[in-house]
């Protein structure tokens, strides 16, 4: 949630890994839509890996971001590491409480470059071993989950790693080390972004559940999150008629019915609980039937991207 990072990707970068010949992206879409927000991809197998002082590594094992340095965004590559480095900001306890996965994250109190009072969120990502941190001022939070808007309370402890209950029960945590950039005990959310003095909507999916619970809530579907939902659909349906031959713009579409066609497995007594305008829509959806259906994509990518700050520290 850099609010300076755009969707541009560091191609020279990628193609310096090997990730990119031919004028294509040699990444899964999961893993470019990771870049383009600003989050962690998976662990990526890289090949012939130059170094800055010339040395070169045949593989390496590395989950890939993109950063902003001095307005130019660059690939940050961050390898597996053998051994967990110690923190400077951390206790004995601190760091143990992180690396054994007793606590998501920890918030420390410091100085910035400029001498003014701040915070760093700090996290452990167990697939490279090795610590994140992050700076909340820098995040840029959603107006609105699954059609509720969030009140200034709830999105300072969005930004600062807290997690939030919704009136639903939805319960959503900013995580920097995540390849969604959150977690929650939904499968899939719908965020309402304040871009270019308009709103948008951006659906994801396969969001990993919160550390250490598991709640009945995670299949289930409320009635603000389909209501967000359908006015995704109505964003890409107003895009598709711009861009007519954009293949990617109907595989999201078909993302936004697999959503509701999920929804249609709800009882009649949830679905009672909505209102009429949308379980119609949920029954409408029913019989989609897609073989792109079930792919983890956020939704809306191209034009209104979620934005991660990383300023890690180790």
């Amino acid at each position: 949630m850099n609010e300076q990072l755009n969707n541009q990707l560091p191609l020279k970068d990628l193609e310096s890994v090997g990730l990119y010949k031919e004028g294509a992206i040699t990444m899964d879409s999961e893993n470019i839509n990771a870049l383009k927000r600003g989050n962690m991809t998976d662990l990526i197998e890289l090949k012939n890996v130059k170094g800055n002082d010339g040395f070169e590594i045949d593989r390496l094992s590395a989950r890939l971001s993109v950063v902003d340095q001095n307005g130019e965004n660059k690939l940050r590559i961050d390898p597996v590491y053998k051994d967990v480095q110690k923190h400077p900001l951390l206790s004995e306890k601190e760091h143990e409480q992180l690396v054994n996965g007793e606590v998501a994250n920890i918030k420390k109190e410091v100085v910035d470059k400029e001498g003014n009072a701040a915070s760093e969120i700090i996290e452990f990502d167990n697939l490279t071993n090795q610590f994140l941190s992050y700076d909340p001022r820098k995040l840029k939070i959603p107006v609105a989950i699954n059609d509720e808007n969030l009140s200034p309370e709830k999105k300072r402890k969005l930004r600062e790693g807290e997690v939030i209950t919704l009136s639903d029960g939805t319960e959503v945590q900013y995580r920097t080390a995540d390849k969604n950039g959150l977690r929650s005990n939904r499968s899939a959310l719908v965020l309402s972004l304040l871009l270019d003095g308009g709103l948008s909507y951006l659906l994801i999916t396969g969001i990993s559940r919160l550390m250490g619970k598991q709640s009945a809530e995670e299949q289930s579907y409320s009635k603000g999150y389909l209501t967000a939902l359908k006015e995704v659909e109505k964003q890409l349906e107003r895009k598709q008629q711009k861009f007519p031959n954009d293949k990617s713009i109907a595989n999201e579409i078909n993302v936004v019915k697999h959503e509701f066609s999920n929804a249609s497995a709800m009882s009649p007594a949830q679905l009672d609980t909505l209102s009429i305008k949308d379980a119609d829509d949920v029954k409408n959806e029913k019989n989609v039937n897609d073989p792109d259906h079930g792919k983890n994509n956020p939704v809306g990518e191209d034009e209104h991207d979620i934005e991660n700050s990383r300023g890690r520290g180790r």
